[in-house]
Parts: C-alpha cells; structure tokens; sequence
C-alpha cells in the first residue's frame, strides 16, 4: 500500500522517528542523499557534470549528502548553494561540512550575480538535482530562488527534483510563484498530495516509487491517525489493487454469478451513452447488461445493441438488477423514474444526467444521504461544481477537499472524475489515481468508466475493491496508445487485465 502524506503528516513521522525510534535525522538525511546519488548515477551520461542545486533547509541538506556520495563514486558533482554555508543550521549544516570535507566543489551564490557567475554550469550540467525546498514550502518563491528556479528550467540538462518540485505546494499542488519542471521527481519516504494534485503532476515529470530513508511503513500508516489530515486516509490506487478485483474464474459457473447490471439512460441525440456504458460492464466481466430508455430512443437503442438486452424503461423489469446505474445521456426529464431507482434497495451508481437532477433539485438530492443501500455519484468537475453550488475551477483547485465534501453531503461514495480522479468513502477515506492519459479527454470515456463500476459492484465486490480496481483498469486501458475512441475502451480492458495477470 502507498499512502498519501500532508505536510504536517512527513513532519510528524520524521519527529516521531527521531523522538521515539532513536533515528537521528543526520541518519534519515545520509539516507535520503544517497537514494538520490543512486537514481543520478544509474540515468547520467558518463563523464556528466551534476548540478546540484541547495537551498538553505533540509532538502538542501539531502543535495549534501548527495554530493558526498557522487564524489565517493568518482561522479563529476558541484554544489551551488543559495545563500552562505555559515548559515545552514542543524543536519543541512553537519552534511554540508562532510561534502567539503570529501572536496565537494561548493559554490555559495548570495544574490543573481553570483549566480550568473555559474551559468556554464548550468548550460553543460548533464543533470541537475532541485534540492531548494522540499514540503516545507508554503510562501510563493521570490527574489533569489525564484531566479534560481527560472535558471534551471531554462537550462537543457534533465532535472531531478528532490522530494517534490521546487515552488510546488506539498499538500494541493499549486504553484507557489514559480515552480521547477522536473523529469523526474523523488519522493521522500512517502508520496505527498502535491504530487497528484493541480499543477503538482505536471511539474513533476515521472514521479518515481517513494525511496525508503528508516521511516517504517507502520509510522507512515500511523502518521495518518495521528496527525490527521483533511481526509481519515489517503492512498494511491497500485495495479495489485486491479488485480485483486479479478480473480480468474472458476471453471463451473454461470452468467448470473457475475452480476446483473441495469442501465438507465439514452435519450434523442444520446443513445451511444448507455451502449458505451454497457460495453463498460461487460468489459470488466458483468455476467448480463440490460438497459432500460426512454420509449422515444427504444428502436434505436433496441436495434444497435447486440449482447446487452434493451427494454422500453416504462416495462422494463429491472427489479431484478444487482446493481442500478442511472443517468448516462439520460436527459433531465427522468425525475420521476430517478425517485423510482432511489427509493429501491439497490446498489445504484448515479453519473451524468442523474447527477444535474440532483444539482437542480435539493429535495431530490437529500433522499441521496437517506439511502440504506450503496449509492455511487461519479461527477465530472462540471457536475461536482453544480452539486456543491460553486464554480468547476473550484472544485479543479481543491479537489480533495470537493471529494470528501460531496461524500460527506450525500453519504455515498465518490468517484470524482478527471486528471487524477479521487475516489472517497463516506467515512472520509480517499484513493487516488496515479494512471491515465489525456488521450480519455474523449465523448463517452466517462460513460465507459461508470459501466466499469457498475459491473464491479454487480460482481458482489465491496466498494472498497471495486471502485479503485475500476478507476484504476480504465485509466490504465487510457495509457495505452493503440485507440482514440470511447468505444475501442472495453475491448482494451480486457486486454489490459490480462497484461495484469
């Protein structure tokens, strides 16, 4: 499992080890340098001058310790350090003295001058390490280090970035003033929520698995509960989590051992919605498909649907359903059959039209938190701004705090789409996505996607497995570069499940 940490929550286990483990923090910084030096020395052309560039604090300090490991391997390394080395304070000032000690070429730049002074190495550096600030930032960078961080965006070697980019919120992701564009970006002990939120995925590059510096997983885990945040927990969706929701099926069994999924949607000029959700259930192995639409859209829907079975919604006999998906191109006139769905014991998965009824109907959106059975929202930012009563780019600008609040309105699970989707419990725990590809920024992916979850729910799985096994599955059939149509989607799931196993 990879936990998702806040700042105050790195704080506290880094305390905590140093406290009550007997971990000095000279220790967890040696390790983290050296985690750092491996990752230069395994990706740097040879002969290469690294550039490492320090700030004054601790993340400077890991560029220390860096140095003195690159230099013990024979590495052409130099350190510019922003501000003086008599200064630094604490382990940054006991691992800068060891780097000179093993004659680490410092340079210490206390204005632009200086640091214009240094340009050729910025110009044939064959990599450069941002060890400026790490999660402790919180203010927009200026004067000195904001020049530093526009040098190194402008130079042409590829750039490490050391526990998170530099000018990069630790805990939403936003640019703080100006920020580095890493290739890659190493995490300190844990991932961090800058990592995956806002401009923070950007600015990262590759972000690579979280380097293990004498922080034990069970003070991560513990990290959370101590010290919480503003979810209960965080963590990302992994492919074992993928693999989990798929057992291989048994040789004896039947169709109605994988679920029966209902879909509510379709209406004129909307009749591909619920087909493409159906190829969504279908794809991650929903035993039957039925879909229920408008009388008006029913030939056409009837008659372009091959394996799912299609009913004039008013006939329809979907109380035997396992699980109710409802909304896909549905239309805002469906009010009365949407109270209809509410009302039953049924899982129910609302997406699209079924969730701009509620945003428009208050009463209708409070019988969503009444529901005894398991109710799924998968809004868009579009729909979860309408459902919270503010703007989209609010909700783009603090998404954590949109999926726990919507979960938190509705009592139900959230499936908050998008760059990164968010996936929260009710009780306040989130996932999130680490896959995906803006070749999803297609019509009909997201109606692929709420078939996905309505299929996995209909396999009896809890939401807890099936809706990040879902999230996850498609985003990762979105990598792929093989298709550019909503409809390719649930044939390359499969194919993507099986690379899975």
């Amino acid at each position: 499992m990879q936990p998702i940490l806040s700042s105050a929550q790195m704080r506290w286990a880094d305390i905590f080890c140093i406290e009550e483990r007997g971990v000095t923090g000279s220790i967890l910084m040696e390790n983290a340098g050296r985690a750092v030096a491996e990752h230069v020395r395994a990706n740097l052309c040879r002969n290469s001058l690294v550039l490492i560039v320090a700030g004054p604090g601790n993340n400077g300090g890991d560029g220390f310790a860096a140095a003195r490991w690159l230099m013990r391997w024979k590495v052409n390394v130099q350190v510019i350090l922003l501000g003086s080395l008599d200064s630094l304070r604490g382990d940054a000032a006991r691992h800068a003295k060891q780097a000179a000690s093993a004659y680490v070429s410092i340079i210490e730049c206390a204005d632009e001058k200086a640091l214009d002074a240094q340009q050729h190495a910025f110009d044939h550096a064959g990599m450069i390490v941002d060890t400026l600030f790490g999660t402790g930032l919180m203010r927009p960078l200026d004067g000195l280090m904001a020049y530093a961080v526009g040098k190194i965006n402008a130079a042409p070697a590829s750039v490490l970035s050391v526990d998170i980019a530099s000018g990069i919120n630790s805990d939403d992701g936003s640019v703080l003033g100006t920020a580095v564009h890493a290739r890659w970006t190493l995490p300190i002990a844990a991932y961090k929520w800058g990592h995956w939120l806002g401009e923070g995925r950007e600015y990262a590059g590759s972000i690579l698995p979280p380097t293990a510096i004498g922080i034990d997983a069970d003070v991560i885990a513990r990290a959370q509960s101590e010290k919480p945040g503003v979810c209960k927990s965080a963590r990302l969706i992994e492919q074992a989590d993928i693999r989990a929701a798929f057992p291989v099926r048994p040789y004896i069994c039947h169709k109605r051992d994988f679920g029966h999924v209902w879909i509510f949607g379709g209406s004129q000029g909307y009749t591909g919605a619920p087909r493409l959700a159906a190829h969504g259930a279908f794809a991650i192995g929903a035993g039957l498909v039925s879909i229920a639409c408008p009388e008006n859209v029913y030939p056409i829907v009837a008659a372009s649907s091959l394996e799912a079975m299609v009913h004039p919604q008013d006939e329809a006999p979907w109380q035997v359903a396992d699980v109710v998906l409802a909304g896909p191109g549905w239309g805002s006139a469906q009010k009365q059959q949407l109270v209809k769905l509410m009302a039953a014991d049924k899982t129910l998965v609302l997406d699209a039209d079924a969730l701009n009824m509620l945003a428009a109907d208050a009463a209708l959106a409070k019988k969503v938190s009444k529901r005894q059975a398991l109710t799924v929202l998968t809004p868009h930012p579009g729909e979860a701004g309408r459902l919270l009563g503010m703007k989209s780019k609010l909700v783009q600008a603090d998404r954590l705090s949109a999926v726990l609040s919507l979960a938190k309105t509705f009592h139900a699970w959230i499936v908050l789409k998008g760059a990164d989707s968010l996936i929260a419990s009710p009780e306040g725990d989130v996932w999130g996505c680490p896959f995906g590809s803006s070749n999803l920024a297609v019509a009909g992916t997201g109606d692929v996607l709420a078939g996905m979850l309505a299929g996995v729910l209909g396999h009896g799985q809890p939401p807890e497995v099936a809706l990040p096994a879902a999230v996850g599955l498609h985003a990762l059939t979105g990598e792929r570069d093989d298709w550019f149509l909503a409809g390719e989607l649930g044939r390359l799931a499969r194919e993507t499940l099986s690379d899975l196993r």
